[in-house]
């Protein structure tokens, strides 16, 4: 492998890369090949994993689509916005006024513009569910400590 190309291991699969390194500020390389531990997401021009076709016959089913912290720009994630029926709620939580809820909005879509945090966070409190947000980040908190020790 060449200097400076991506380790085909990923942090969800490679064991013994040093997480701390990338809190540190510092790049990671794996410990086997030595190059660039690739992170576990989708670079623009790769194939989509196979799962992410395995839920998109839900859309149609949806009863609620929430958009977060997206540029809808890149395919085929963006056209994801669309695969709802007209008649279903889109919910758009993001810095922004984006994909078709810029040139094609429907009547029932809603935009919470802003800090994507603060958004969700209103949003949160106009539902009511405070307290249910904060039992869920105290539970995934305690399983990043876990981890962590």
């Amino acid at each position: 492998m060449t200097r400076g190309s991506f380790c085909v291991c990923t942090p969800r699969t490679l064991m013994g890369w040093k997480e701390g390194d990338v809190m540190a500020d510092k790049i990671p390389h794996c410990p086997v090949c030595t190059g660039l531990i690739k992170p576990d997401i989708v670079f623009f021009g790769e194939e989509l994993p196979h799962r992410f076709f395995l839920h998109v016959t839900d859309f149609p089913m949806a009863d609620v689509l929430f958009i977060i912290g997206t540029s809808l720009e890149v395919q085929p994630f963006a056209s994801l916005a669309d695969a709802v029926r007209s008649s279903i709620p889109r919910v758009l939580i993001n810095r922004d006024l984006v994909g078709p809820f810029a040139y094609q909005p429907q009547y029932n879509d809603v935009a919470l513009l802003g800090d994507v945090i603060s958004g969700v966070e209103k949003f949160v409190e106009l539902m009511d569910w405070k307290e249910e947000m904060q039992e869920l980040i105290r539970r995934e908190t305690e399983k990043l400590d876990a981890k962590d020790n």
